[in-house]
């Protein structure tokens, strides 16, 4: 492989990695403290409910969002050199 496509590979693993983990922590966190967050309220709706029902929906819509930007400008940025 050439310099340019290992470094395109690095960024690459890079930024899935790191959206990954976001997704993990996320899910994860939301899932573990859901008796905790019952009690805090959002739009009148219980914490817990409002991010099951739309809140991990809508973060996984960003982390897909923010994927396609990064991934966009890591090609950009291997057209330009």
């Amino acid at each position: 492989m050439t310099p340019g496509k290992n470094q395109y590979w690095r960024y690459t693993r890079r930024l899935t990695t790191a959206l990954l983990f976001v997704w993990a922590a996320l899910c994860f966190c939301v899932l573990f403290f859901a008796r905790e967050l019952y009690g805090v309220n959002f739009f009148g709706w219980s914490f817990s409910f409002y991010m099951a029902a739309q809140g991990l929906t809508l973060s996984f819509v960003l982390i897909l969002a923010i994927y396609s930007i990064g991934m966009h400008l890591i090609s950009r940025q291997q057209r330009d050199h």
